[in-house]
C-alpha cells in the first residue's frame, strides 16, 4: 500500500464517540542483518550484514474513503476498505513473507505497514470486538511454524484510526513499524540497543467530507552490535502524496537520527526513486550509497506495484523502485529482490511491494 493516512484519534474512546478524526501516516523500514557464514574470502576480516526491508501491505490504499464527496459515501468507503483488507488475506500473505525470510535468513527484518484491524459494535461506548486481524501476530506465527526464531526488537505505532461504516460497525486500524531480530544468535554475534523513534515536522494535510487528514510520518532506529561492529539502522516510510514533503522529510532524517559517527543504514519505503519522483531519493543519495545502484547498476530493480490496491486488480507491472537500502560507512556486496515471483495458494502476492535484501560489509 502506498498511501498511509486516515482519521487519527489519541484514544479509542474518542474514536468511538465521534466520526471525525485525523489520519496518521505509518512508516517503517530499515534493517541490518548479520550473516557472517556467507562471507566471501575478501570479506574474511570484515563483519558482513544482510539487510531486508519489507512493506507488508494492509490490502487497501484507502481510496474508497479518500475519494468520497459526502459523509454517506465516506462511511460506505470505510465498509469497502474493510472488505478489501479481508479479501487480501493477511494471514496467507504473512505466511508468504515468512517463507521469504526463511529463504534469505536475515538477521534483522524491517517491516512497514504492519497493521492491527478491529471491528467494534457501534453503541456509543466502547463495544465488544467483532473480530481482529493482526499482521504482526500473523507473521510471527508463520515464522514459528517454520521453526524460525525472531524476536520483536522495536514496534512503533504511527496510525491509530477509527471511523463508522455503513454496515453497523466501527472500523479501527492501527498501523505500526516493526523490526524483528534473529533470536537464535548468541550475544557475541548480535546485540541490539538504543531504540529511538521520532516524527517529522513536514506533514501532508488535506480536508475530507468528515474532517482533516494529517499524514503523520516518522522514523525508527536501533543500534546493532554485530561481532564487535556497531551499526545504526534507521527505518522510515516517507510521504507518498507529495514529492516536496517527502524530500523535506528525507532532509529531516539526515539532520536528525542520521547524525552519527556510526556506520549507517537507511532502509525502507521512501515513495521516491527511479521511475517516479526523485526528490527524497536525491536528498539521501547525495550523502549515502544506494546499495542496489552500487551492486546492480544495469538492473532497474523495480519494486512497485506488483498489483493494484483498491479492489485488487492483478493486472499491473512494477514501474518504479521506491523500496531502498542506503548505506554510509559500509560496503555493499550484493542486492536481490524478493516477493516478485511468490504467489500464495489463493493466487495473491505477499505484498504489492517487492522486498529488498542487501548484503553489506564493514569497511
Amino acid at each position: 500500500m502506498k498511501a498511509n493516512c486516515w482519521f487519527n484519534q489519541n484514544r479509542l474512546s474518542s474514536h468511538l464517540r465521534i466520526a471525525t478524526a485525523v489520519w496518521t501516516l505509518a512508516l517503517v523500514s530499515g534493517v541490518v542483518l548479520i550473516t557472517p557464514t556467507t562471507a566471501t574470502a575478501e570479506d574474511t576480516h570484515n563483519t558482513v550484514f544482510s539487510v531486508m526491508t519489507r512493506n507488508m501491505d494492509l490490502g487497501s490504499d484507502y481510496g474508497p474513503a479518500l475519494a468520497a464527496h459526502d459523509p454517506q459515501s465516506f462511511f460506505h468507503g470505510v465498509t469497502t476498505i474493510y472488505n478489501e483488507i479481508v479479501a487480501s488475506n493477511i494471514a496467507e500473505r504473512a505466511a508468504g513473507i515468512a517463507r521469504e525470510i526463511q529463504e534469505t535468513m536475515p538477521t534483522v527484518v524491517s517491516l512497514q505497514e504492519v497493521s492491527l484491524v478491529q471491528r467494534f459494535v457501534w453503541t456509543g461506548t466502547p463495544g465488544p470486538f467483532i473480530d481482529q486481524i493482526d499482521q504482526l501476530a500473523a507473521l510471527r506465527t508463520a515464522l514459528a511454524q517454520l521453526g524460525l526464531s525472531y524476536s520483536l526488537a522495536l514496534e512503533v505505532h504511527e496510525l491509530d484510526i477509527a471511523a463508522p461504516s455503513d454496515a453497523g460497525y466501527l472500523l479501527r486500524i492501527r498501523d505500526s513499524e516493526a523490526i524483528l531480530v534473529r533470536s537464535d544468535l548468541p550475544a557475541n554475534i548480535l546485540t541490539v540497543s538504543n531504540p529511538q523513534t521520532g516524527h517529522y515536522i513536514h506533514l501532508l494535510s488535506f480536508i475530507t467530507p468528515v474532517g482533516l487528514v494529517i499524514a503523520t510520518a516518522g522514523w525508527a532506529s536501533i543500534d546493532i552490535t554485530a561481532m564487535g561492529s556497531m551499526v545504526r539502522v534507521i527505518d522510515t516510510h516517507l510521504e507518498s502524496r507529495s514529492a516536496s514533503i517527502a524530500a523535506a522529510q528525507a532532509n529531516e532524517l539526515l539532520m536528525g537520527p542520521a547524525v552519527t559517527n556510526l556506520p549507517l543504514v537507511v532502509a525502507g519505503d521512501l515513495n521516491s526513486g527511479p521511475g517516479t519522483t526523485t526528490g527524497a531519493y536525491d536528498v539521501i543519495a547525495a550523502t549515502m550509497t544506494d546499495t542496489w545502484s552500487a551492486t546492480k547498476p544495469n538492473d532497474p530493480g523495480l519494486t512497485l506495484p506488483l498489483h493494484g490496491e483498491d479492489f485488487f486488480p492483478y493486472e499491473t507491472s512494477p514501474d518504479r523502485r521506491i523500496d531502498l537500502i542506503f548505506t554510509r560507512g559500509l560496503r555493499p556486496i550484493t542486492d536481490s529482490l524478493i516477493g516478485t515471483n511468490d504467489i500464495t495458494p489463493s493466487g495473491l502476492y505477499p505484498s504489492d511491494h517487492a522486498g529488498v535484501v542487501a548484503r553489506v560489509a564493514t569497511q
